[in-house]
Order: C-alpha cells, then structure tokens, then sequence
C-alpha cells in the first residue's frame, strides 16, 4: 500500500528544495532520460509495494526501456534501490548546501529562524514517503547489503552531520555561538528537532502527520538548543 501517512508539503519535495537529478556520466540526453525514467518508478514502485515485493519487470513496465539498459546503469535491484537512495539524499542535502554556502554573517543574522529551518527540513524529510520506504528497506534489507546500508549513511546522516558541524564551527569562530564539540553538537541538534518521528514512521508509516504539532516541536526544540550555545 502507498505510504499515505505524511500529507503534507514535504510530499515529492520540500517546497523551496531541489529536486536533484541522476546523470550518468556517457550517456547521451535519451541514456539519461531513460535512466531517469527506471528511477522514478523503482522510487515509487518501492514506497508502494516495498522492496521484496517489487521486480524488475514491475519496475520496466512502468518506466518502459529494456533490461539491457537496466543491467548496464544500475547492474541489478540492488544496484537501482542504491542509486534511488543516493538521489533521495542528494535532493534533501540541496538546500542545506546552499544555505552553508551563505556562511555565517548570513546565517546569523536571524539565527534562530534559520536553524528552525534546517530543524524543519531534516525533521521534514522524515514524513516523506520515499524516505520512509527507504529507511523501512534498509532495515529489513540491510543485513543483506551491508554495503548500501554503509553508504546510505556516508551519502545522507554523516553529511548532514558534517554539514551542521562545519555551520556550528564557523558560528562559534565568528563568535555567535559558544560549541566547544561542534560534531556533538550536530548530533544533539539532530536528536532534538527529530526526536520520536523517526521510530514512529518506521513502525507506523501510515499515520498522519501534523505539520502543526512538527513545526511548534521543532521551534520549540531550535530554542532549547540556542539557549544552550549561544554565548
């Protein structure tokens, strides 16, 4: 069944974030089209029907193409549920890239407002459906390819986390937050915006979401986390 848990904004993309794209390197405008094609319906096919229950030939039906294609991009399933992820994750780290390219001045200027924004958009992510269907594979899958679980936290969590520790880092340096752990500190910061949402839509993916209730925890959990560092 579709993951119907979550309607809110954040369903296929985050307002105001990218939307990423997948281009493999020799391949001409149709090669990519094509491969673009086999991974949005691998993506949807997998948040509908799971990731055991989807095959190949489900996934060349919707998308059209040949298995000659598929073989050669993504090699296998496997292949084409990692190269899902790693799109999922380039498309939710977009903007999070942008805003650090910004640097400190311009995140500091209203500080709070932009932490509840990545607050909002890691906590966000969460509620989508392809997130959801991904994390649910990776548990039950993961035990069978420990090398796409790996990079699924090399290419999604571990940059997140470099991303707020580097932001933690320059805001501490120029002088508008006091971290003396800014890796911690990302951690924390992480915890405290997610807090339950991530167990609650592994276990029941279905359930609605209020985008009311995330956005005051978030607020809520961006002024904690401030009154706590700044200096």
């Amino acid at each position: 069944m579709p993951d119907k848990g979550a309607s809110t904004p954040f369903q296929g993309g985050i307002a105001g974030f990218g939307t990423g794209g997948f281009d493999p390197p020799g391949c001409g405008p149709r090669g990519q089209a094509r491969c673009r094609a086999l991974l949005d319906a691998a993506a949807t096919l997998f948040v509908e029907k799971g990731f055991a229950l989807t095959s190949l030939s489900d996934i060349l039906r919707q998308a059209g193409g040949s298995r000659t294609t598929l073989y050669e991009h993504f090699g296998d399933k496997e292949g084409l549920f990692r190269a899902v992820m790693e799109r999922h994750c380039d498309r939710v780290l977009e903007e999070m890239s942008t805003m650090h390219t910004a640097g400190p001045a311009a995140m500091a200027e209203e500080l709070e407002e932009n932490l509840y924004r990545v607050g909002l958009h890691i906590a966000g992510t969460l509620t989508m459906p392809e997130t959801t269907a991904i994390l649910r594979i990776l548990v039950s899958e993961g035990g069978r390819i420990p090398d796409i679980a790996q990079a699924f936290f090399q290419v999604g969590p571990e940059k997140t986390i470099g991303w707020l520790a580097d932001c933690f880092r320059e805001l501490t340096e120029a002088g508008h937050l006091r971290i003396d752990d800014p890796e911690g500190a990302a951690h924390a910061f992480i915890g405290m915006v997610v807090g339950d949402l991530l167990t609650k839509r592994l276990i029941l993916p279905d359930e609605s979401v209020s985008m009311e209730e995330l956005e005051r925890y978030v607020r809520q959990s961006v002024r904690l986390f401030l009154a706590g560092t700044r200096p």
